[in-house]
């Protein structure tokens, strides 16, 4: 997987999701960390697009948050976890991701790749899209 063929807010929004699981003492970033980062980006596209799908993006980032304090915390001397790993999910996401650019003739990855790859994504952010009707289709209309 080469960053470099990531938009700058796909990969600001990777920087983020890693912050995101040191701030919660994570020691892994996880597919559920980089939905956060994306729903977190000020003036961001995965914000717009569900708004425009009628989703209630705050809602949506409640629940996120709500399962993201839920997961285990791993803390050392130091306080945060001194290496966190990238989970397979998601580099599979990431793959995913480059998939949908490649389907859609786009030749980077962007945040909205990153949002259809979720849809089909099997764990919690997977669930908690289609908790609010967040499918692919709808994401392709809005």
């Amino acid at each position: 997987m080469d960053i470099n063929r990531f938009t700058e807010k796909a990969q600001q929004a990777l920087q983020a999701a890693q912050n995101k699981a040191t701030r919660l003492s994570h020691q892994q970033i996880d597919v559920e960390h980089m939905l956060a980062a994306l729903l977190g980006q000020e003036g961001g596209l995965a914000p717009a697009i569900l708004n425009k799908a009628d989703v209630p993006v705050h809602n949506l980032r409640q629940r996120l948050d709500q399962e993201l304090a839920r997961l285990p915390k791993v803390t050392t001397p130091a306080g945060a976890p001194d290496q966190l790993y990238v989970t397979g999910r998601l580099n599979r996401l990431m793959v995913q991701a480059e998939d949908e650019a490649k389907r859609l003739k786009d030749d980077y990855i962007s945040v909205e790749h990153l949002l259809l790859a979720m849809t089909d994504d099997g764990g919690l952010a997977g669930r908690l899209l289609k908790d609010f009707k967040v499918t692919r289709e709808r994401l392709m209309q809005a």
